[in-house]
């Protein structure tokens, strides 16, 4: 995990505040309030249908807030268009992958490359973190594993250049070995300046790298403080987790 930070040490670079997030006219998020500094890994935990997948995609554009405002690298995109939030800098691991199954891995890294005010990531230091994709550029990702396939799915969020990147179940299916490596490429994105936000089930996984911890359940935050405090906090941890 990286250092725990705080609006006076780093840059917030997401700011959720207040949204109240709809699927036709039933209401999902109530209010829901959180925020991620540059460097810092923030995990969203909560049970199933808590709200933590709603909460991703309205601070993606795909299900907007219709209150509340989301703000990144200090510009308001609450009604933004998905493909603008993303050319501001904003990187998705979805949980299926969405990878791009008839195309090559190498084409499907090469057609997500955009340039943002972030730093550029190039293919190389993606082989550097995944040592196994440099030899995979040419097999159509149809045939990869589910580990090879998150290795393209998270490789393809670098390679556009990102401030922050969202993370939606990425241990999801994965060999306990793969699980680490994730979570390894997720602290040293911090430690290079990268702000994460992660939604996972894997409570002690997520907690193992995270700095700060938000907890949902039915659509609201319920906890919120540094991950630091649930992993030594046993009782806690059950009564808000159940682990």
């Amino acid at each position: 995990m990286s250092a725990v930070l705080s609006p006076q040490t780093a840059q917030t670079l997401l700011s959720v505040e207040d949204i109240r997030t709809f699927y036709g006219e039933t209401q999902v998020l109530f209010d829901v309030s959180l925020q991620v500094a540059a460097g810092e890994v923030v995990a969203l935990l909560g049970p199933n249908g808590a709200g933590k997948t709603s909460t991703l995609r309205s601070i993606l554009g795909l299900t907007p807030a219709r209150s509340g405002s989301i703000r990144f690298d200090c510009r308001d995109v609450t009604q933004a268009a998905t493909h603008e939030i993303a050319r501001a800098g904003i990187g998705w691991v979805p949980d299926d992958r969405r990878i791009f199954p008839t195309l090559t891995v190498a084409r499907n890294l090469a057609i997500a490359r955009k340039k943002t005010r972030f730093r550029a990531w190039r293919e190389k230091e993606c082989f550097e973190i995944f040592s196994a994709l440099e030899y995979l550029m040419h097999r159509e990702c149809e045939n990869l594993s589910g580990g090879e396939m998150q290795m393209v799915a998270i490789s393809r969020a670098l390679l556009g250049s990102p401030g922050l990147v969202l993370f939606d179940e990425p241990s999801q299916g994965l060999a306990p070995k793969v699980v680490q490596d994730v979570m390894k490429t997720i602290t040293r994105l911090a430690a290079e300046g990268v702000a994460v936000l992660v939604v996972e089930q894997n409570v002690q996984s997520a907690l193992a790298v995270a700095d700060r911890v938000y907890v949902m359940n039915l659509g609201r935050i319920v906890h919120e403080g540094p991950a630091q405090r649930l992993r030594s906090d046993a009782a806690l941890r059950m009564r808000l987790l159940g682990v």
